[in-house]
């Protein structure tokens, strides 16, 4: 489970992305970025879900 620190920066991530190249990014750029960011290798489903999610929720207008 990902805590709120962790999908806080994840949100951010996504907005500024979004300001860079206007657009959304993928959500396997989301999680490459949270291994990468994290050190997190071995996310489990349910931390992709939760990324998804965030993805989603940033993704709006």
């Amino acid at each position: 489970m990902l805590d709120i620190d962790k999908a806080n920066s994840l949100g951010k991530w996504i907005q500024n992305w979004k300001k860079t190249y206007g657009e959304n990014p993928k959500l396997n750029e989301c999680i490459t970025w949270f291994e990468w960011k994290y050190e997190d290798k071995e996310l489990s489903p349910s931390d992709k879900t939760s990324i998804a999610t965030i993805l989603k929720f940033n993704s709006e207008e």
